[in-house]
């Protein structure tokens, strides 16, 4: 089997099986898109990490940890046919696990092999899995950021937290 052959057969095996953690990268336009970004430390924000936090029990949601330094991770959901990238939550992420979550903003930034081992840990797996898992992440992106994107709020969040309104909701590519 050649090489090219052998990685879309690895790739789409990574996109069949389900895993604890995953890569999700954020589409290039979408970048500082987030509840963080928006509300900084700002009461709205301290009110949607602390429910977040005592709804996850004070323990990353991939891994179970309880470190000192859980981070409060925005989860998205992408319609790739009607472009509309959709806040559905939030999900609580120890700092290990929120670099593997954002692999590229972690290869850029030096921590890939700790990404990886933590994408190895959490899902029992090797690295091949974890190379085709990547690998997959990264042609999705590619495709998502050549992308213009329209973000909404799911309506239970907003009901909830009424000034997650205030998320842009255009994109434009550049």
């Amino acid at each position: 089997m050649n090489t090219k052959r052998k990685k879309a057969t690895k790739a789409a095996a990574a996109k069949s099986k389900t895993y604890r953690l995953m890569p999700e990268l954020v589409p290039a336009p979408l970048w500082g898109v987030s509840a963080y970004r928006l509300f900084g430390k700002t009461k709205p924000w301290k009110e949607i990490r602390q429910d977040t936090l005592e709804l996850a029990a004070n323990k990353c949601g991939a891994c179970d940890a309880d470190s000192p330094q859980l981070s409060c991770h925005d989860a998205w959901s992408y319609d790739d046919k009607t472009r509309l990238a959709t806040l559905i939550g939030f999900e609580i992420r120890c700092q290990a696990c929120h670099n593997a979550t954002h692999i590229g903003r972690a290869n850029a930034l030096g921590f890939e092999q700790e990404a990886h081992a933590q994408l190895r840990k959490v899902n029992g797996c090797m690295q091949d899995e974890v190379d085709a898992m990547v690998e997959a992440a990264m042609e999705l992106w590619e495709r998502r950021s050549a992308k213009t994107w329209t973000v909404v709020v799911a309506p239970n969040l907003l009901e909830r937290y009424p000034r997650l309104a205030e998320v842009p909701l255009m994109i434009p590519t550049a």
